[in-house]
Formats: structure tokens, sequence, C-alpha cells
């Protein structure tokens, strides 16, 4: 499935990268969002057969274009793409086949060169590394996904989400134990431009990410009433200062994971770096916007000890 908008730069590359592929059985749906750059015109000129062309009537956005083709979808897999990327030849074969030998996964996804920038995703491979690795932020990368359409047509994706329903498709599959994975190949091209995303759209992606990535946690199943939203989210994404009690109780909201992380089937070594290293960037955050009148300490003590260790800085402030 292939959405649009105002992508006439790169759209016939894209389309074509799909048309080329070297497993031929499929339909490309493609959709358009009343794009108004010429778009529909280049899009209009391909004849293969396998492409259904729709024209949306209103511009309704990426995420409704996206379900849309869901809906419309008949095949036993449904494919990723996006208009300003591009397909290597053997990507769909690689992918259907990895599916094929691995029916516990749903989705996978694949690496990618990045052409515009100095981006490396290096994203985990392994169901339970994934798992792990979604507490920190994306770990596929979307226009590379391909997965079983039965998985894409119960759980579709939220348009309240948007511009982060991909993070959110993903957070919400694994909490019900559908198991992603990564093609440790670089099966698609990846394009950076200054049109993708403004910086409104950044804020938005953000905020909801970050709701998404607070119900990941939730699978924890810590005391939500000890440690509430409001707490648990600015500690996993910090966005203002905590002061010292707020930030005591975040450090013990840490130290309840490790307690309670024994009941998840995850990577439970590559989570201990994962809490650690979140905690880490709120102390950080803390200290770098925070002052001395919000520990009750000289602040400048407060900060070189963090500097030093850690480790130590929270032992001295739970102390």
């Amino acid at each position: 499935m292939l959405p649009v908008y105002n992508a006439k730069a790169f759209i016939a590359e894209s389309i074509q990268s799909i048309l080329d592929q070297t497993e031929p059985d499929f339909e490309l749906l493609i959709v358009d969002d009343c794009s108004t750059d010429g778009s529909i015109e280049i899009i209009d000129s391909f004849k293969d057969p396998r492409i259904i062309f729709h024209k949306k009537k209103r511009n309704s956005g990426y995420t409704e274009s996206l379900n849309w083709a869901i809906d419309q979808a008949k095949g036993e897999y449904i494919a990723r793409m996006d208009a300003d990327d591009v397909s290597l030849p053997n990507r769909f074969e690689k992918q259907l086949k990895f599916l094929m030998f691995n029916p516990d996964i749903s989705i996978c996804g694949t690496d990618a060169f990045v052409r515009g920038g100095n981006l490396i995703f290096n994203y985990p491979q392994t169901p339970k590394a994934i798992f792990t690795n979604l507490l920190m932020g994306n770990s596929l990368i979307h226009p590379s996904i391909f997965g079983r359409s039965e998985i894409f047509k119960k759980f579709k994706y939220d348009r309240s989400k948007e511009p982060a329903e991909d993070y959110d498709l993903f957070t919400r599959l694994v909490i019900e134990n559908k198991r992603l994975a990564n093609i440790p190949e670089k099966l698609l091209i990846y394009r950076l431009h200054s049109e993708q995303t403004s910086e409104v759209r950044k804020i938005k992606q953000i905020q909801s990410a970050k709701r998404s990535m607070l119900q990941l946690f939730k699978y924890f199943n810590y005391d939500q009433d000890l440690y509430p939203d409001s707490l648990v989210s600015n500690a996993i994404w910090p966005e203002r200062v905590f002061l010292r009690p707020e930030l005591i109780q975040a450090i013990k909201w840490y130290a309840s994971l490790n307690s309670l992380k024994k009941n998840l089937d995850i990577d439970h070594s590559y989570l201990n770096f994962v809490l650690k290293r979140k905690r880490y960037n709120l102390l950080k955050f803390c200290l770098k916007h925070g002052n001395s009148r919000d520990y009750g300490y000289n602040f400048y003590v407060w900060a070189q000890l963090f500097r030093l260790s850690p480790k130590m800085f929270v032992k001295g402030l739970l102390n």
C-alpha cells in the first residue's frame, strides 16, 4: 500500500521500484490524498494492471489512506511503501520467504540505505529485542514493513496517533503478544528531505509517541496509584524538571520495574541497559534544566556528582 500526497519529485521512481519486484504476484494499492503538484498525472501514466489507484475526494490524512488500502487488500500479506522511497528488486521476495519460514512472526521490517543524510537505523532483529527497544522509540522502518493481512485488518492504524501512527501500531501489537522482526539486510532506500516533517508535526509526533510509550510501560503492571501517569510519562520522556520529591519517586518507579521484569518474556539483559539509559536521561535532563532551588542543596555539587558517578548521585538523592 502506497499513500501519496504531493510527491511529484519521487513518485515515479517509487512506483517503478515496486513494479520491478522479483516477486510479481501483488496488487499495488496507491491512495492519493488530493495532491496538487502533478503527482496524479504521473501515477496515471503507469498502465500496469496490478495498479489499483484510488483518488480521495477530500484531503483526510495519511492514516486514513493506509486504512482504506488495508480494507481493500485481497492478498494474504500487506507491504508498506512511501512515495519518496525506493524498494530494492528482491525486497518482497525476501520478506515473503521470511514470513513463510517464520509463521510466528506477524510483521517484519528491513534495514535501509539512506539517501540525503547520515541516518543509521541499526534496529534490533529479534522479537524480544524489538519489544525492549520499543521502550526507547521506534524499532522498525515503517515503509519497509511486510506483514500478514489478518494482523493489519484486525489492528489497523489509529488516526488519532498520526504522525506517530506506526509506533502506536507496533506498541499495540507487542502488548497483544504479536511478534515483530527485522531482516538484517538493506532492502529499501529511505529518502531524507526537507519537506518530510514540519516542526509542528514533530511536536505532535512526540506527544503521540509518548502516549503510546506510556501504554507499553504499563505492560510491566506496576502500581499505577503509587506511580500516576503524570509522573511516569515525564520519567520516560522528560519535558519538565522534576522537583526533588518527584525525582526520588521517579527513581523508585524505575527500581520497581527491575522487580517486575522477571514476569516478562523479553530480552532481560537488554532491558537492564534500556532502563538504565532512560533513567540516566531523566537525571541528565533535570540537572541540565533545573537549578539549586529545585534540589535543596548546592546545585554545582549535585551536577558534579552526577558527572562523576550517576550511581552515586542516585544514592545521594535517595538518602
